[in-house]
Parts: C-alpha cells; sequence; structure tokens
C-alpha cells in the first residue's frame, strides 16, 4: 500500500493548486477540515499529514496533537502564519509537529519537505518492521533454547532408565543363578528379584518423566496452556538451565525466594522471561571490570501482584534506561541490550504485567517484573 500525503486547510483554493503543485511527484488527499482529515485516515495509510493552523472548529496543532496520538507513525507539518510562529514552535518543542512552514509556501519549498518527511515515514517503517522480524527471530531462537534445554533435562531420566536396565539384567542373572543352585537359593534370589521390582519403578518414572518433557516439546508457545506456576519455581528451573548453558560460573548470585509468588500463565513463558532476564544479568555483570560482578535475584508481593526482582552491578546504562528494551538499543548486549529484554517485555505484556528498569543510588540496575497474582496475595511494602 502507498502511503499518502494529506494536505488539511479549510480555504477550497489552496488544496486546489496543493493538488496541482502536489499532486505528480505523491498521492494527495486533501480534506477541509481535522474532522473531515480524521475520516480520510481512517480509510488510507496517511504517511504525511501537512495542516494549516488556523481553521474552524479544530485548529492545525489540535488536528496534529490527536493525530499524534492516534496514528504516531505519521509524519506531521505545519503550516502559519507569521503570526502564529510562538505557538508553531511549541507544538515542535512538545514534539506534536516536526516541521512548520510559514505562509505563502514557495512549491520547490514545499515538495522537497514533503520529499523528506515521506522518506522518513518509510524509513521509520522499515526499521519498525525490521525490528518486528528480530523479534520474530529471537522467538523462533527463544523456542530453540527452551527445546535445548528440555533435551538436556531428557538426560537425567534416560540415564535413570539405562542404570537401571544394568540394574534389572545382572538382577535377573543373579536370580536365575541363585535358583540353579542345588539347592535353590530361593531367599538370595528373592532379594533380587526384589532389586528388580525397584528398578522397573525407577525405569517407568523416568519413561514417565521423557513423556512429560517429550510433550512440552510438542507444543508451540500459543499453545502452552496457562497453569499455576510459582515464581520462585521458575527461578529455580532458570538457574539451572543457567548453569547448563555455562552461564552461572561467570558472576556470583545472590537468590531470596523465601515469598513464593504464583501467577496463571504459561509455564515455558514465565521460564522463558526469567532466564532472560537472569542471562542479561550475568552478561552485564561479569563485564565489571574488578571481576566482582554479582547478580542478585528475589521475587515477593508488592501491592497484591506477583514481583521478580533481578538486579546486577554491571555497566551503568547511560541515557534512556527504556532503550534497552528496544532491540540493539543500548551499547551492544553486555550494557543490557539484544533483543532478549524487548521479547521479555512484549511477553509480559501479554500476560498482562509489565518488565521495567530502574538504577538505584547503590549503582545497581533492577529489571522488575510485575504479574498479575493467581490469587490475592498479602501486600508486602
Amino acid at each position: 500500500m502507498t502511503a499518502h500525503v494529506l494536505f488539511v486547510d479549510d480555504e477550497e483554493p489552496n488544496l486546489v493548486v496543493f493538488e496541482a503543485v502536489c499532486g505528480d511527484d505523491f498521492p494527495v488527499l486533501t480534506a477541509s477540515s481535522g474532522a473531515a482529515g480524521l475520516e480520510l485516515m481512517k480509510q488510507h495509510e496517511i504517511g504525511v499529514v501537512l495542516t494549516d493552523q488556523r481553521m474552524p472548529g479544530m485548529t492545525g496543532i489540535e488536528l496534529l496533537e490527536r493525530v499524534e496520538h492516534e496514528y504516531p507513525d505519521a509524519i506531521r507539518l505545519l503550516i502559519t502564519a507569521y503570526s502564529d510562529l510562538q505557538a508553531a514552535e511549541d507544538a515542535i518543542n512538545r514534539g506534536h509537529v516536526r516541521r512548520y512552514m510559514r505562509k505563502p509556501w514557495e512549491p520547490e519549498t514545499l515538495r522537497a519537505e514533503l520529499r523528506d518527511a515521506i522518506d522518513l515515514y518509510t524509513l521509520n517503517t522499515r526499521v519498525k518492521e525490521l525490528e518486528r522480524r528480530l523479534l520474530d527471530t529471537e522467538r523462533a531462537y527463544s523456542l530453540s533454547v527452551v527445546a535445548s534445554g528440555l533435551a538436556d533435562e531428557m538426560r537425567n531420566p534416560v540415564g535413570w532408565i539405562r542404570n537401571n536396565l544394568t540394574v534389572i539384567e545382572t538382577s535377573v542373572d543373579a536370580a536365575v543363578a541363585a535358583l540353579e543352585e542345588q539347592p535353590p537359593n530361593v531367599d538370595r534370589a528373592r532379594g533380587t528379584l526384589t532389586q528388580v521390582a525397584n528398578a522397573v519403578i525407577d525405569a517407568r518414572d523416568g519413561v514417565k518423566r521423557i513423556l512429560e518433557l517429550t510433550d512440552e516439546m510438542s507444543k508451540g508457545p500459543e499453545e502452552s496452556p496457562a497453569e499455576l506456576v510459582n515464581l520462585a519455581d521458575a527461578v529455580r528451573v532458570a538457574l539451572r538451565k543457567a548453569e547448563n548453558s555455562g552461564l552461572r560460573g561467570r558472576a556470583l548470585i545472590d537468590v531470596a525466594t523465601g515469598v513464593e509468588p504464583k501467577v496463571m500463565a504459561p509455564r515455558t513463558n514465565v521460564v522463558h522471561i526469567v532466564l532472560n532476564l537472569l542471562a542479561n544479568g550475568i552478561q552485564r555483570a561479569a563485564n565489571r571490570k574488578d571481576g566482582q560482578g554479582v547478580v542478585r535475584v528475589s521475587t515477593a508481593i508488592l501491592r497484591g501482584k506477583a514481583v521478580l526482582d533481578v538486579s546486577d552491578n554491571g555497566p551503568a546504562i547511560g541515557g534512556d534506561l527504556d532503550a534497552v528494551f528496544k532491540p540493539f538499543g543500548v551499547g551492544g548486549r553486555l550494557q543490557g541490550a539484544g533483543v532478549g529484554l524487548a521479547i521479555s517485555k512484549r511477553i509480559a505484556e501479554e500476560l498482562g504485567g509489565e518488565l521495567t528498569v530502574s538504577a538505584s543510588d547503590d549503582k545497581e540496575t533492577r529489571f522488575r517484573l510485575t504479574l498479575p497474582p493467581a490469587t490475592n496475595g498479602v501486600s508486602h511494602t
């Protein structure tokens, strides 16, 4: 779909002139009022909104404030008379308008401004599409990590089965040998067969666990049902996965999960967020120059919400802290960027919660996951 340029002016001759001047260079739509312009924006993809300031009913700045709220991707431009320059400057300072042009406008100047605005809209659209693809790629990568983790967990029950099969084999041989003695050693045979029975029970438990794990691996993230998840348990699972991946030894991890909040959510999603936060904290803490990196993990119930905090004493994040939630937003992965945090924030919001970041006075960076509780918990301050 082609992005249009929308020109809004209450004077009909100006609309006609605008179409004549710009219609050959851009797909143009015109409207004689702010309300009519907003209606057109519901029906078409609008890349640039150019409006006159002085109009009855809704001024140009009022229109662009609405556009900023309802269609934030559209590039907003204002045409104003000399007497309205202060209002235009205020609108720019508040972010409602990217640029203003004074009346009367020159055709070449106008076309150049619109060309720049269309290029900016196209660039922003492509960047957002790239970010979306990166997030999808991260989700696919994360699924492979989860599958790899589940495969690692399968090694334990497979080991149970293998060991117990060895016990069964040797015990059966021993029981047969005892029964072939003259006279048969029934007591020894009975003892070895008891070992066989116990080994069969352990092997059956191993098979059950493998079936559970393979069932988990066969489900996609959207298929995973919501269940009662203990945040403290999710931390323990994430710590085990971090151990398997070799992350855990890179920093000291201080865990305080005495409070065990419970939430209703797909378990895989919750563990995914916790693992991403833990990996992020470990990577950041490991980047300390003095080698004394520490990651603190705690769970709590705050104001009736289930809360997980993951803090680290890694390098300070300069500038806008929330930029860490944009793909590759701040100084590389060791500074807390990448796509893991972005996808974690999106999952948290899909679960009805939020993921935030803050910097404390003791030079620690804290990531806080807040989720609706499964039941009303006791508030702690």
